[in-house]
């Protein structure tokens, strides 16, 4: 049903399916499993790709930003949840462009970033990548203020699947993504779910 309803949005995007391929416990590579039970029904190990993905999920991202192009919406169907923690947190990045000084505007109007599949979970140690599986999804680059197509809203376009700033210093600009990245998910421009069984949230990846 979930697949269904996704359906309607558009094309379904496997994203980074194209460059595990691996077994997946719920057969569909149009679904993604948000847990720690492995293929076998067990809890998995900390040292499986499974579970490094599990770990740069709760890094701040875009959904596929990686990739040309990237997600419009991803959704989330809650099946079962821990007794405690196991939010997920949403940044409003339009929100966060709007609350930049006017300087900081300017600065980064123009520059463009550099995006890549497997950046979040190498700096996470997960390192054992064929050259097949690293070239599966060639890095994009974006601009670092899009503007959102429905609301024509500008918005900060950074996560952990950003690289480097094109053009800058590799340490200079990568100073600067983490400074935007620490403003655009300051507490005033974040959501946090806390989820219920059955729990369905969808939401636009071009503005959060």
């Amino acid at each position: 049903q979930q697949i269904a309803f996704a359906r309607a949005f558009g094309p379904l995007d496997i994203g980074l399916k194209k460059v595990f391929k691996r077994p997946n416990r719920l057969k569909r590579d149009e679904s993604i499993d948000i847990s720690n039970v492995a293929d076998d029904g067990r809890i998995a190990s900390l040292a499986t790709k499974k579970m490094y993905s599990q770990l740069a999920n709760q890094l701040w991202h875009s959904d596929s930003s990686f990739q040309d192009p990237p997600a419009r919406y991803s959704m989330l169907y809650s099946l079962s949840n821990p007794p405690k923690g196991g939010e997920t947190e949403f940044a409003d990045l339009r929100a966060a462009y709007d609350g930049l000084p006017e300087d900081t505007k300017r600065e980064v109007e123009g520059l463009r970033a550099q995006h890549n599949a497997l950046h979040s979970r190498i700096n996470l140690g997960d390192t054992d990548w064929t050259e097949e599986q690293k070239n599966a999804i060639p890095p994009v680059e974006w601009p670092l203020v899009r503007t959102h197509p429905g609301s024509k809203r500008k918005l900060l376009f950074v996560g952990v699947h950003t690289t480097h700033v094109v053009g800058m210093h590799l340490g200079e600009g990568r100073l600067l993504l983490a400074e935007l990245l620490e403003h655009a998910t300051q507490r005033e421009f974040v959501y946090r779910h806390s989820w219920r069984v059955g729990d369905l949230v969808v939401w636009d990846n071009r503005c959060v």
